[in-house]
């Protein structure tokens, strides 16, 4: 067992996202949100999102990011491969910002078939580390409330549900549901930094501030 959980932290690695990123992630974007809201969410929503049309998004955000204190996106690769990423910000959400969740994880999206395998635990450690380090004390975001895969990866990982607290949030035709982390040192834990490693040699280094 803990061989196979060394096995597996040696093939993943989590990164800082540039603009050369744009399409792995844009490929990732689009085939994990056809796994994961096809039957959740209206066909025609899902059939708008394309390669090509998030490509140029991807590219124009990362080329110009937002100046946002904390603001960073990640790509994680396991065995070389891209296979999921995720981005974090200052809190968009009013209501959550209310609340005392200063932070946001704005985005978080792994393959399907890499499921399972710390990918999205290394995501989430890794943008809890950025944000502490830009002085943020919590962090939360909105979910799906009919993605009860999401929404039991939160749970595992020690978010908390906050439908009680914050109540729930309608976006047109769906509705969202909040998780929070009160304490961004705990979510940081959840995994070790897989960019906390040395850089294999011919791999580029993370940039300063990551």
């Amino acid at each position: 067992m803990a061989a196979t959980r060394s096995a597996r932290a040696a093939a993943l690695a989590v990164r800082r996202a540039g603009p050369e990123d744009a399409a792995a992630i844009a490929a990732i974007h689009v085939a994990a949100w056809h796994e994961t809201y096809t039957g959740l969410l209206p066909d025609e929503m899902i059939s708008t999102l394309t390669v090509e049309v998030r490509q140029a998004w991807w590219a124009q955000l990362l080329s110009n990011p937002p100046a946002t204190r904390g603001g960073a996106a990640y790509v994680a690769e396991f065995g070389g491969k891209s296979v999921g990423f995720g981005t974090c910000n200052a809190q968009r959400s009013e209501v959550l910002a209310a609340a005392g969740f200063d932070g946001e994880i704005s985005s978080l999206y792994v393959l399907r078939a890499f499921q399972g395998r710390g990918v999205g635990q290394a995501l989430l450690a890794r943008m809890a580390t950025r944000l502490q380090r830009a002085e943020y004390r919590a962090a939360g975001l909105w979910v799906l409330r009919e993605s009860e895969v999401a929404r039991r990866f939160y749970e595992r990982c020690g978010g908390l549900s906050l439908d009680g607290e914050v109540g729930l949030r309608v976006q047109g035709r769906f509705t969202e549901v909040a998780y929070g982390w009160r304490d961004l040192a705990t979510l940081a834990a959840l995994a070790p930094d897989p960019g906390s490693r040395p850089p294999a040699r011919g791999t580029r280094r993370a940039r300063a501030g990551d």
